[in-house]
């Protein structure tokens, strides 16, 4: 049998955000999070099933800000005239979170690092 990691991995839609949208999100102003309906969103959301939904502050190492979530499904709703999935990011959907990076300091220069939070 696997890992619980490797089963939650498999289970998990992913998806990554840029720093103002992660923002929002840990302000609790951003409640849902849209992808417009694409064949590379086709392929990962329609007719899939999710256990979790997690979300990043972009890519990169295990030091990145991210959210587990329960999955909620995805619904397909028009915005700005455009087909998206609109996938609900409630807080009480949060399994797991850090919401800021673990340190402030570059891993390669040793540098304080400009894409923190501090």
């Amino acid at each position: 049998m696997g890992k619980v990691k490797d089963i939650i991995a498999k289970d998990t839609l992913y998806l990554i955000v840029i720093k103002e949208v992660w923002d929002r999100i840990v302000s609790g102003e951003k409640t849902i999070e849209y992808r417009e309906r694409t064949d590379y969103w086709d392929k990962r959301i329609h007719n899939r099933e999710y256990s979790y939904l997690k979300i990043t502050n972009g890519y990169g190492n295990a030091t990145r800000p991210y959210r587990l979530y329960r999955y909620g499904g995805a619904t397909r709703v028009m915005k700005d005239s455009i087909q998206h999935y609109s996938i609900p990011i409630l807080e009480s959907m949060i399994i797991e979170s850090r919401d800021y990076m673990e340190s402030t300091i570059c891993h390669y220069s040793g540098l304080p690092s400009t894409s923190s939070y501090a």
